[in-house]
Formats: structure tokens, sequence, C-alpha cells
């Protein structure tokens, strides 16, 4: 039995924002770190140069009993860029209700990713996956997904809010914090050499 497949719109807002608080949030233990609503979507989904896309995956009409069309997971993803291959996807979210896991959803809507990132000439999909949740970690594993952490020793580092304010109000002046030239293996933020980044860092 298919699960459709569509793009979310207007009407689906709604559902979305309950995805990602009570179900996403929960599952990660994240209640407390949910800052958006349906307005944030809209306004960020649904401008001229939308910060996201996002794919819904529906009950189809032929479940009895059902709400066809209800939304029962989904995959949000944005574009970026990467110095070391060009255009790229970052997937923010892949969820599939809990009680429609195992009939291939997540990887019929991962799918659907892959076509959106191919067509867009984009060379990688990026994510991260928690490390407790190694059930998944698995799943993208099998798929073909490489841990950069494992593999190469990378760090997803963010920034929250108070630090950008901070940043972006001390005008690049001098801190006490800077690459440390002698750290052997040390990625700088756009892939360079502590030994080429130090410099830009400090100043």
């Amino acid at each position: 039995l298919g699960f459709p497949l569509s793009k979310v719109s207007h009407s689906f807002l709604g559902s979305l924002t309950l995805f990602v608080p009570q179900e996403i949030a929960e599952y990660h233990n994240l209640l407390d770190e949910v800052k958006i609503n349906a307005q944030v979507l809209r306004a960020d989904g649904f401008r001229r140069d939308p910060f996201f896309q996002c794919l819904l995956a529906e009950l189809p009409s032929l479940i009895p009993l059902s709400s066809p069309g209800h939304p029962i997971g989904y995959a949000l993803f944005f574009f970026g860029y990467s110095v070391h291959t060009g255009r790229i996807v970052y997937m923010e979210n892949l969820y599939v209700v809990s009680e429609f896991r195992g009939r291939g959803i997540g990887r019929k809507l991962l799918s659907e990713v892959a076509k959106v990132a191919l067509a867009a000439d984009c060379a990688e999909i990026k994510f991260t996956v928690s490390e407790w949740n190694s059930r998944v970690l698995a799943w993208y594993r099998c798929l073909g997904a490489q841990d950069k952490s494992e593999i190469d020793g990378w760090h997803c580092l963010e920034m929250d809010a108070e630090t950008l304010h901070r940043l972006a109000g001390d005008g690049g002046h001098r801190t006490s914090c800077q690459a440390s030239p002698s750290t052997d293996g040390v990625m700088g933020a756009q892939g360079a050499r502590p030994e080429a980044a130090t410099s830009a860092w400090q100043e």
C-alpha cells in the first residue's frame, strides 16, 4: 500500500507544528527548546526565497476509518553550500509517526529528498543523528550514509541566539579565543588547517 507524498502546504502547517514540538522534540527530549509555531513556519517556508522545503507523507484514502491526506511523516530540508563539494542539501528532520514505521515511508521520503538534491545539482545530503539513536544510525549506514564524526573526527557545533548577539555586537574585536596552530588535525570552520585559519580568527 502506497503512502502519497506532497510538498507541505498552508493547510498542513498546523499539523507540521504538532509534529515538531509533540513528537520530534519529545523523542529527542527537547520539548523546552521548541520556539516555532505555524506563523513562523508560514513566514519562513512560503516566502519568495523560502528558508526550508518540506515533503509530507500522507494517509492514503484506501485505509479504512482513516483521514485521507492526514500527514504521518515528513522530511524538512534546505539548500546549503560546501567549499569542498559545492551545492548541498541539509536535511534537518526525517520523521515518521511511530505506528507507521517499518513500512518504507522513511525510505520513500529520503528518496524524494535525494531526487530534489540531484535535480538541483547538489553533491551530497548532510544531516545529524543523535549518538544514542543507534537503530536509526544503523539504518542510515545501511543506506550508504557515512559517519563523518567517526571517519574524519568532525564535531557538530552550534551557536545559540545569545552567542550570535554577543558575536555580532563585539565588532570582531580580539578576544582570548584563538585556534592553536599546534593542534594537529584540527580543521577550521571552512576546512582550513589551523595554520591557515588562525590569523583570520584572531583579527
